[in-house]
Formats: structure tokens, sequence, C-alpha cells
């Protein structure tokens, strides 16, 4: 094996005319090379290999090449390592032939029908093509304007590839279109933009550390039953997912059954875990339902999904923003009906989202709703004795501060019950008075519960001057601040607002 590093060598070593190498550019069509192509330190303008068979790899070392050109070679490897190259363009090697290009400068890549494929420590200053892919797809290290991966002409679950992406860096987009896939991974991926469209996954998606500029875009994605996710990443645009879909609902595979006995449709789901995110919305269509889980990830915006979509909040997730569009929460089936619409269950982490953004968008009294319905739903979740004595006093008489109503129908509830209860047992009736029928006796009572109640000191008759009427009389007094001025503080705070 003889070392090549001019392109007059390369003709000999061709069986070309000893002039055809002494140009700049230099094309081998149709040939057999008996040993492996070694070339080191080789310049030249355009080289292109067209059907040469090599006996061994192919392997270039520390060259400049304006353009290189492989189409139609069959050799064991095609290796490209520390080298400059204009525009590298490999087309239709056979499948177990592989492609690997390490530490080489470029200004375009250009890969289809291909075997195995691996990149690393390599920068294209404009688009890297992979197309029809035959084999696994490694990326490691790369930089590049833009990236995409479209197609595969592999069929089978055996022949699927695996695709691999690290320490990617692209400046604009991502694009992976109409792909089987048997894996795909993203780790430390900074770009742009990220489109996978059509991409379809026999093992659950997983991207680490993906790091999005502008947006993250998912249509029409099939996942596997256990769920997709993307962790400690970053999307500081919009993030759309549309059409996800789990793999039992696609017709190819889905099991022919009864009208009447097909079972209800697998929902798809990807994860969001320990990420941070611009904006989510998230749509399906009727045969297959989707839920994004929200795990320990910030949402600034939350669009309403559309169709059966929904989103769920796990762990440590905030929402600082919910689309509310013209919904109006006069009352707790408001409220559930709009969680269950956004929601797979109604948490307070969900209560909490939505009233705060009634609160940054200045409607109080839906807040106020709101507060009030979330703190009844954590306090369901307590043990049984401190959830029916929270849930009954803070919640039921005292209204959790923002109900007004509370407070007032208890002290309202409160004085009638009082005035029964001294017109019953006659302590408010005279030895003039007539019978439990008298009206006039029954006002004096209720008169007397409401001074009582409402402390305004009118006194009271003389044989109910004893210590039971003290200690009744302070009872009712001291209930009756705590609901006049819890009840009084909660109006003024509302016409403060």
């Amino acid at each position: 094996m003889a070392t090549i590093s001019t392109l007059d060598a390369l003709a000999r070593a061709a069986d070309l005319e000893a002039s055809a190498g002494r140009e700049r550019d230099l094309t081998i069509r149709q040939r057999d090379i008996d040993e492996p192509l070694v070339l080191d330190s080789l310049t030249a303008g355009r080289l292109a290999l067209h059907r040469v068979n090599v006996a061994g790899a192919v392997s270039l070392r520390s060259c400049v090449i304006e353009e290189l050109v492989v189409d139609h070679c069959t050799a064991d490897a095609l290796q490209v390592s520390n080298s400059r190259i204009g525009r590298l363009v490999v087309r239709n090697t056979p499948r177990n032939t592989e492609v690997d290009v390490s530490e080489t400068a470029l200004e375009a890549l250009d890969v289809h029908s291909c075997g195995p494929t691996r990149f690393e420590g390599v920068r294209v200053s404009d688009s890297v093509q992979i197309s029809a892919m035959r084999g696994p797809v490694q990326l490691k290290r790369l930089r590049a304007a833009t990236l995409a991966l479209r197609s595969q002409a592999a069929v089978g679950r055996q022949r699927r590839p695996r695709v691999s992406m690290e320490n990617l860096h692209v400046t604009e987009t991502i694009t992976l279109d109409d792909l089987w896939l048997a894996s795909l991974t993203l780790e430390e991926v900074d770009v742009a933009a990220l489109l996978l469209r059509r991409v379809r996954v026999d093992e659950p998606f997983r991207g680490t550390g993906v790091r999005c500029r502008d947006s993250l875009r998912i249509n029409g994605m099939v996942v596997p039953g256990e769920a997709s996710a993307l962790l400690d990443s970053e999307v500081r645009g919009p993030v759309v997912v549309r059409g996800l879909r789990h793999a039992e609902t696609v017709p190819a595979q889905r099991r022919q059954t009864a009208p009447d006995t097909e079972p209800a449709a697998a929902a798809a789901e990807l994860v969001f875990r320990s990420s941070t995110l611009s904006s989510l919305a998230a749509s399906a269509d009727e045969v297959s339902p989707v839920v994004v889980v929200l795990a320990d990830t910030s949402v600034r915006a939350l669009a309403v999904p559309v169709g059966p979509a929904r989103y769920r909040l796990a762990g440590t997730s905030s929402v600082q923003e919910v689309d509310l569009g013209d919904v109006v929460f006069r009352n707790g089936e408001h409220v559930t009906g709009f969680l269950d619409r956004v929601f797979t269950r109604v948490t307070p982490g969900a209560l909490e989202a939505v009233r705060s953004t009634l609160t940054g968008r200045r409607r109080m009294s839906e807040g106020d709703q709101l507060y009030y319905f979330t703190r009844q739903r954590e306090a369901a979740e307590r043990p049984l004795l401190r959830r029916l004595a929270v849930r009954a006093l803070l919640g039921g008489v005292l209204g959790w501060g923002v109900r007004a109503r509370n407070p007032a129908r208890t002290l309202g509830a409160a004085m009638l019950f009082t005035a029964v209860a001294l017109h019953l047992s006659g302590a408010a009736r005279g030895p003039r008075d007539g019978g439990l029928l008298d009206l006039v006796a029954a006002g004096r009572a209720l008169v007397l519960a409401c001074a009582l109640w409402l402390n305004v000191g009118v006194g009271a008759p003389s044989e109910l001057k004893t210590h039971a009427w003290t200690a009744l009389a302070v009872g009712c007094t001291g209930g009756g601040l705590l609901f006049t001025t819890l009840t009084v503080g909660i109006v003024i705070r509302k016409l403060v607002r």
C-alpha cells in the first residue's frame, strides 16, 4: 500500500493516462484498484471517483480539495481526517462501507444512500445533508449552519438506523424528516430551531441538554409505549407538539378488532424534565390522545391544547401564564371544566398556574375564586380529620380570607340560630308576651340576637343577667367581631383593588 500525494500518482494508481493527473481536477471512472487508497497531503481542485472498486479502504489525510465526489464506489471504508475540503459528496456506497469524517473543515457535506456514517470534530460552514440512510448515523462535535436528515433506504426492523447526536452546534436549523429509526438520541445540542417531522422511533426518543434559541417543533412523530423525554433542556422560543401518536394507533400496527370491542386509543407521552420552555402548545387528532408531561419544568406561557391533548404537571413545575381565551370563572364548575380541557387532572399546581394568570391580567375577583378553589383542593389531600376541620372552618366558614359571602353567611346563620334558641327558650319573652307564635316576641328575640353578635350594646332583660348570660354574650360578641371584621376587610380589599 503506497501513499499518494499528487494527482499524477493517483492517476497512475488508477491506470489512467499520464497526462490525466497534471491538472488540478481529476475524474476516475469505472476502475478497479487492487490495493487501498491512501491520499496524504494531496492538493486538488475537483476530485471525482465514479464506480471505482478499491480493495481496501479509501483514506484521506491532511488533504486540501475544493470538491470531492465519491459516487457508486466500493471500498471497505471511506475515511477523511485532518483535511480541508470545500464540498464533499458521497453517494450510493455499499451497506457495509463506513463513511468516517473526523477533524475536518468543509463548506458543504452531502451524504446520500450510504451505510454507517460517523462525523466527529467536523466543521461545516454551510449545510450538512444526510438522506436515504442505510445504516447508523453518529454525529459528534459537529459544527454547521444547517443539518438535515431525510428518509432512509433501509427497511425492516433489523435495518432501521440509529441516529445519535452529541455536542452539536448548529447556527440555524436541524431537520429530521420522514424517518423510521430504531432510536434517536440527542445530547448537548445547541441549535436555533429543531424540527422533527414525520419521525417514528422504535425506542423512546431521548434528548439531554438540548438548547433551542428559536423554536422546537414536533410534527407527526410516532413514539412507542414508554414516554419519550427531553431532559435538562432549554427552548427560548415556542415549543409546538402537533400530531404526536402512539405506535399502537398507527393503522399498519393496529390489530383488526370488531368496532364494539376496539380498545381505547393509547396516549402518546412526551416528557419535559428539569427544563425551561418559553411557550408550549400541543394538539392532537381524535385517533391518538397526547399527554405532555412537565416534570420540574418551568414554562412561561402555556397554550390551551387542541383536540385530545392534555398537559400534566409533576414535581416542582411552574407555569407563569396560561392562555385563557374568553373563559370566565364564576364558580367551581367553570374552573373544573377549563382545567379538564387543559390538564390531565386538577392539581394545586394547575390551579396556581391559572390563578397567577388571572392576577397578572388584573382579573382579581376570578383570581380570588381560583385561590379559594385551590386551597380547598389542597385541604382535600390532607388526612381525614384535618381535611374536615380545615375545609369546614377555614374554607366553609372563613372563606380562606378571599370570599366575603362565607363569613357573612356564617354570621347571618349564627344570628338566626341564636334568635330561634332565645325565642324557644323563652329568655327574650316577658310575662305578658304570648307563646311561641307571638311575632312581637319573636322579633324581640331576633333583635337581641343581632345585638349580641354585632356587639351594639343594647343590654339584656333583667332576668338574663346571670353568669350564663355573660358567657353567652361574650361568646357571641367575639364571634361577631371575627366575622364582621373579616367580611368588611374582604370587601374593602376588593374595593381598593
